[in-house]
């Protein structure tokens, strides 16, 4: 929408062919994430709309179905109690499954 957007983005892990982000929004953009990483060359696996065509065939062997995204922690305010409210996710059981198989290098069984 060419509105200005800000994203950190912070190397968690390396991995062959992959690498975990940790990436803190300063504003709220639709697809903003998954923009910022296509431009800088780091698509986000499992993304079909702006990410790597052939990079998402590979994460599919390492059993990897969805985008991997995950909300981590969403921290907010509100104006009129001037109270900040933090929630925490765990990460979803299937993209843990997936780090495990990437951290090993060998893809999964499934495909």
């Amino acid at each position: 929408d060419g509105k200005p957007s800000r994203s950190v983005f912070r190397v968690l892990e390396k991995f062959a062919n992959a690498t975990l982000c940790e990436v803190e929004l300063d504003t709220g953009r639709t697809h903003q994430i998954r923009v910022h990483a296509q431009h800088i060359g780091h698509p986000v696996l499992g993304d079909e709309k702006y990410g790597d065509a052939e990079a998402n065939r590979s994460a599919r062997h390492f059993g990897l179905k969805r985008l991997f995204l995950h909300a981590l922690q969403f921290r907010f305010v509100l104006p009129t109690v001037a109270e900040a409210y933090l929630f925490q996710a765990p990460l979803a059981p299937e993209l843990a499954t997936v780090l495990e198989r990437l951290r090993a290098d060998v893809p999964g069984q499934r495909g």
